[in-house]
């Protein structure tokens, strides 16, 4: 619906319909009191314009001497925060529990998710050891159980047999094939951890822990389902009782088990399967589902040992593992061998082990601590870093959170860093005294271990949704779910993340422009095609940009005014007045500002004005350093009805 011209003027609110005192001496300029308030706003922008670099380092300097020798302490160790007020009659028995329960829990699946990256069963102990302990004193989450995982475990499996390609005839890292290869590789894992740990303390020194934004939920889906299902199949060898080459692709993967069939024990298979069944049962019991990896390990290695079953029946089990505390391995830092190959898979450990942390962090953080002590990503950046410089700097491979031993920690009353202090403390213990229990431990019941461990990360639901839901958000799931099974987790995880930029891409470069019409008996504008009740005005056009400004869609934009224009035209309503509505446009680039004088200038020669209505700072300061100030101030309005009333003096003033 529209209206005529001359109705315009009843819209506006009495204030500025009433024009008496209105001083008309500068036609160009604005009339007075129009501007009030947007001036200083303004002078405000354009001082920070030119004095930025001066503003910032003083706000450094006063934050830097703000903070007392205390402050900088706890920001450094934020175990002195909880330490200061700890209350150790309500929470140290909670704290013992609970990293009691992690620690039986974290045993025996480290020991399997090292042999999942191809490294001796005991390196899972020390990357349980030393990290933890460090992560309790630097980290923020008191319910984060930090460790060795399977996805990361599979990410440099992956990474370090592409380095190292002939790593694949170690087929057990324990009793390797061939010793000096297997040295080689252990090297590499520990110079990624030093990769990994320099990521991390770099991003949350330069406060970069925004960059967990860029993974966006269905990424994250797709990513853990597809290598749950990759993470299950690598374990399928040893419940099949057989060796298998290794492979990161589904085909492949399947092919090579097809292809060994004829090798298939079954004992080693039912046992294997009886393991996961109980491991399943266990974790339907809140309470003891933290027993259920110690339980199948003991249960595992007595039946092994009784009946003898590694000489009777042939039973692989994982041999003999080394006793003792880690030993000092930075030597081991340089040479680096293999630099980039070895830095992209640190890149893609650090990206996916961060989002997995601090996802696991957020969504066991109880309700009033998120609200009075809310996660901090830079923080978590720092702690998570300091954890894995203390696994390179002694034998342990790239750690972050792990789901399952977290919520064992949550559901268990952890209130502190104390408990992981408590599950470092046991795992030391282990190292130092029970290693010689696990050397008859079967290859089955880690297997076991490692499929129930991961089966909750399967997400197909997630997909299924999507796709009633979104379809561009499904398609990203689908390219990152097939790339991770077919091609690889790196390239599956790289396709998704280019997908889903290119998908945003899409929408600043072709972004919807709203025609703006006024809700009868307001002076609200809204958009016409939404509010079939808006109407708008004979003789103006406003549209409303959502979203940046910039070179990618400037063409697009000026495209859309066109046809607006042609439109009006065939409905023999002449323009007078263009306004683009800037409320939700963040940024405008120097090539949109040309874009706009060309524009500008346009429509003057037809005797048609135009103007920016409801600019924000940003906006306003690049438009004035441009432009210049009264130049702005003839195409920058506060309010559609500003435009309007100056439009209509100046017309007035003309005739």
């Amino acid at each position: 619906m529209s209206v005529g011209g001359d109705e315009r003027r009843q819209w506006l609110p009495v204030s500025e319909s009433d024009t008496s005192d209105l001083d008309f001496t500068v036609p160009e300029s604005a009339p007075a009191g129009m501007w009030e308030g947007f001036d200083d706003k303004c002078v405000k922008v354009a001082e920070f314009g030119t004095q930025w670099p001066s503003i910032l380092t003083n706000k450094f300097l006063r934050k830097c001497t703000d903070c007392s020798p205390a402050q900088t302490a706890e920001a450094i160790l934020p175990c002195i925060r909880w330490l200061k007020t700890y209350d150790h009659r309500k929470d140290l028995l909670s704290d013992v529990l609970a990293g009691t329960a992690v620690g039986v829990m974290a045993v025996p699946q480290c020991v399997s998710f090292a042999l999942m990256a191809g490294l001796p069963s005991v390196y899972g102990l020390y990357s349980a050891f030393l990290p933890v302990l460090a992560y309790a004193l630097t980290g923020s989450s008191p319910q984060l159980a930090v460790g060795p995982v399977a996805l990361v475990s599979l990410l440099l499996s992956e990474g370090l047999t592409k380095a190292i390609p002939s790593a694949e005839v170690n087929a057990n890292p324990n009793q390797p094939a061939d010793p000096q290869v297997q040295q080689s590789y252990n090297h590499a894992a520990i110079q990624v951890s030093l990769l990994v740990s320099m990521i991390y303390l770099v991003l949350g020194f330069l406060r970069f822990g925004f960059v967990t934004h860029f993974l966006s939920r269905p990424i994250i889906s797709a990513f853990l389902t597809a290598g749950t299902i990759i993470i299950s199949l690598s374990q399928v060898k040893y419940l099949m009782g057989y060796s298998v080459p290794r492979a990161n692709q589904l085909h492949r993967m399947l092919y090579n088990l097809a292809a060994g069939l004829d090798g298939l024990r079954w004992p080693e298979l039912l046992m294997g399967l009886c393991w996961i069944a109980l491991l399943l049962a266990y974790r339907r019991l809140q309470w003891v589902g933290a027993l259920g990896p110690i339980s199948v390990a003991a249960l595992s290695i007595t039946i092994v040992y009784l009946g003898d079953l590694q000489h009777r029946a042939g039973m692989a089990v994982v041999g003999s593992i080394t006793a003792g505390l880690p030993h000092l391995t930075i030597r081991w830092w340089l040479p680096m061998d293999n630099f980039w190959q070895l830095a992209s898979t640190a890149v893609v450990i650090s990206f996916v082990s961060l989002l997995e942390s601090i996802s696991i962090a957020r969504a066991l953080a109880e309700p009033q601590q998120a609200v009075l002590h809310p996660l901090n990503p830079n923080q978590e950046l720092m702690g998570l870093g300091w954890a894995n410089l203390a696994g390179a700097a002694f034998n342990s491979y790239p750690t972050t959170g792990s789901f399952a031993r977290s919520a064992v920690a949550k559901y268990t009353g952890a209130r502190s860093g104390l408990a992981g202090v408590v599950t470092a403390g046991l795992v030391g213990i282990t190292l130092l005294c029970l290693t010689p229990v696990f050397n008859a431990m079967p290859m089955n019941a880690l297997a076991a271990i490692v499929i129930a461990g991961v089966l909750p990360l399967l997400d197909f639901g997630k997909g299924i949704s999507l796709f009633w839901i979104s379809k561009q958000d499904w398609l990203v799931w689908m390219v990152v779910f097939l790339g991770c099974l077919f091609v690889g987790i790196d390239w599956g995880l790289a396709f998704g993340v280019g997908l889903a930029v290119l998908v945003q891409l899409g929408h600043i470069t072709f972004p919807r422009l709203q025609v703006l019409g006024r809700i009868p008996g307001t002076a609200s504008f809204r958009d016409a095609e939404q509010y079939t009740q808006a109407e708008t005005v004979k003789g103006l056009l406003i549209l409303r940009v959502n979203g940046p400004v910039c070179f990618a869609n400037v063409e697009h934009i000026k495209e859309c005014m066109a046809q607006h224009e042609a439109e009006t035209l065939l409905r023999e309503e002449p323009l007078q007045q263009i306004l683009l509505d800037m409320g939700g446009a963040s940024h405008v680039d120097t090539t949109a500002l040309d874009a706009m004088q060309e524009w500008r200038e346009g429509y003057e020669t037809r005797s048609i004005s135009f103007g920016l209505v409801d600019p924000n700072p940003n906006v306003i300061q690049i438009v004035h350093k441009a432009w210049g100030h009264e130049k702005g101030r003839q195409v920058l309005f506060s309010s559609v009805q500003a435009a309007l009333l100056v439009h209509d003096r100046r017309a007035a003033l003309e005739c």
